[in-house]
């Protein structure tokens, strides 16, 4: 067994990732699924599961007893879920399939954090007695997990490796004393920002007061500006107004019932690594391009550049963390996406990855620490973070242990985000988006995308009808779920 502290506390994400599961916001569920050439391996998943308890994902949250300390994760104490379908699913049933596992509401504060499925795979309309191939659904409570955690733990469970396993914490006095121990370092941590802002602000008043001061009042150099302040992601700096072609999109038909639409395509690996080779870039860079591209398509910032948050991974080895993702953001012009020029991208992609972990000038905004101590009624009640105009995750070729975890001949791996029950009030004033994940396996790369913008891509229809267009664009064969 590897090794962790002998207290592991929530991170902020982690933190905020739980609260969505608690009221106030759509809970986010990670989601691995297994497209299979042949019927699953029953024995093969109970041993899977069996290890998957044993490892990180198998946590729960005990609650501080100090205010202002950070919550700490257990041991789940729970046995795992696993539930193996014998009623097949048709081909033509495999998306709506996964999007019902993916809707099983978890439970990552009560040990109840991820859920492993599998059903055979028929051919359509078939009586079921030919059995075509198989389907197998992991879902992970991103409180536990984000996708790198995610990858570890189901490689050391398929591989047997030593799992990274959450330490017992602390009870009685010993949990008292180091509660009060943290939240004194949580306090500390405010009262370091509340200096450097005080620092900034007299910094700020001295150069309006300057010679060089400008009749607005402003520091030399900067500029009014109107709208939301500039810390905000880019979702929120739009235009109020929607552009004509949104604008034209009909709404959903019953907004109170209404699930954002999801899709997984398949592409043969080979001719992607070729189309993005004709453009002067990579498989990764394609797949930047192919999302912003299909904003475009969308009908959001029509001629105007597109935002797109990259997903990095800052995992050491043997790391506990459940989350420890940051995020590279890229802009990419509209001529460039117009011209598909992935050289382009390829170079912006580059610097902005190499940004990631360099502190931006000045105290935050708002620290990190402070928010965390906010009790569940202060936060709910704090505005949303926007969307992303488009998030895009690519897991590459992950390892062996991951892509054929469930056993037999794997024909596909997808991966994705979900928002569970997120209504379409909720995605408008967080300012909608796409999310999608790429993951290639052997010949296959497996594109998945979500729409989180009820009005500009209001059905499954509608995305479809969008992805496989801009497929078309890269002359790709696609083969949709």
């Amino acid at each position: 067994m590897t090794d962790t502290p002998r207290t592991l506390r929530l991170q902020f994400a982690d933190d905020m990732f739980l609260r969505r599961h608690e009221g106030g916001a759509s809970p986010a569920v990670n989601q691995v699924l297994w497209r299979l050439d042949g019927p699953y391996d029953a024995d093969r998943l109970r041993d899977l599961a069996e290890r998957l308890g044993q490892g990180a994902l198998h946590r729960r949250v005990v609650r501080a007893r100090v205010p202002g300390a950070r919550h700490r994760w257990a041991p789940a104490g729970t046995l795992p879920v696993l539930d193996l379908r014998t009623a097949a699913v048709a081909e033509d049933g495999i998306g709506a399939w996964a999007q019902a596992e993916a809707d099983v509401p978890l439970d990552p504060a009560r040990g109840r954090s991820w859920r492993l499925a599998a059903a055979d795979v028929v051919a359509d309309g078939d009586d079921g007695a030919a059995v075509v191939g198989g389907i197998v659904s992991l879902t992970c409570a991103h409180a536990v997990a984000d996708g790198a955690a995610l990858i570890d733990a189901v490689v050391r469970a398929a591989t047997h490796a030593d799992p990274i396993v959450v330490p017992v914490p602390e009870r009685g006095s010993r949990a008292l004393l180091a509660d009060a121990a943290d939240a004194a370092a949580q306090a500390a941590a405010v009262a370091r920002w509340a200096q450097a802002r005080a620092r900034q602000a007299a910094r700020d008043r001295r150069a309006a007061a300057g010679p060089d001061a400008t009749a607005t009042g402003l520091p030399a150099g900067a500029e009014p500006t109107t709208g939301p302040p500039a810390g905000l992601p880019a979702a929120a700096r739009t235009p109020a107004g929607l552009p004509a072609a949104a604008q034209a999109a009909p709404p959903p038909r019953d907004p109170g019932t209404w699930r954002a639409p999801v899709l997984h395509v398949e592409l043969p690996s080979e001719r992607v690594a070729e189309a993005a080779a004709e453009r002067g870039g990579t498989p990764n860079t394609w797949f930047v391009a192919f999302l912003a591209r299909l904003v475009h398509a969308t009908g959001r910032f029509p001629g105007e550049p597109v935002p797109v948050a990259l997903p990095v991974a800052t995992r050491a080895p043997d790391d506990p963390r459940a989350n420890s993702t940051k995020i590279a953001r890229v802009t990419i012009p509209a001529d460039v996406l117009d011209a598909r020029d992935l050289g382009w991208v390829r170079s912006a992609a580059k610097e902005a990855y190499a940004a990631v972990g360099q502190a931006e000038p000045g105290a935050a905004p708002v620290p990190l620490e402070l928010v965390q101590m906010l009790p569940d009624t202060v936060v709910s009640r704090l505005p949303q973070p926007p969307v992303a105009a488009a998030l895009a995750s690519n897991l590459g070729k992950p390892p062996a242990g991951y892509t054929q975890a469930p056993g037999g001949s794997v024909r596909a791996v997808a991966t994705l985000s979900h928002y569970q029950g997120a209504t379409a009030a909720e995605l408008r004033a967080a300012g909608g988006g796409l999310v999608a994940f790429c993951t290639t396996v052997g010949p296959t790369t497996t594109l998945s995308v979500a729409a989180l913008d009820p009005d500009r891509v209001p059905d499954a229809g509608t995305l479809r009808a969008l992805v496989l267009a801009e497929a078309a664009a890269w002359r790709l064969p696609a083969v949709p779920w």
